[in-house]
């Protein structure tokens, strides 16, 4: 499923950590929303803007796979809101 023009759930979803340990890290409909919400709204236009690809390394993670890494359950990242992408680090920090 594509949440945008570069991006798909399945990349907003991978988790070496919920293969290894068959944690199911599907979001619902309302965090899919979110995703889309996110690539639409952050990783697209940074992505557009830049002309270079957004490496998301961590994008979603369900409360089982939060549990699973010792994150919170409230993270941005089981909300759906803020992903990890060490593109995105640098940017932020120049």
């Amino acid at each position: 499923m594509k949440l945008s023009k570069n991006f798909s759930l399945k990349e907003m979803t991978a988790s070496q950590t919920a293969e290894r340990k068959g944690i199911n890290n599907n979001p619902n409909d309302d965090q899919i929303t979110g995703l889309q919400k996110l690539c639409e709204n952050i990783l697209q236009p940074v992505r557009d803007h830049y002309a270079t690809p957004v490496t998301v390394s961590s994008g979603f993670r369900s409360e089982e796979l939060c549990v699973a890494i010792g994150s919170s359950t409230n993270s941005q990242h089981a909300k759906a809101r803020l992903p990890t992408s060490k593109y995105l680090e640098r940017l932020m920090l120049n």
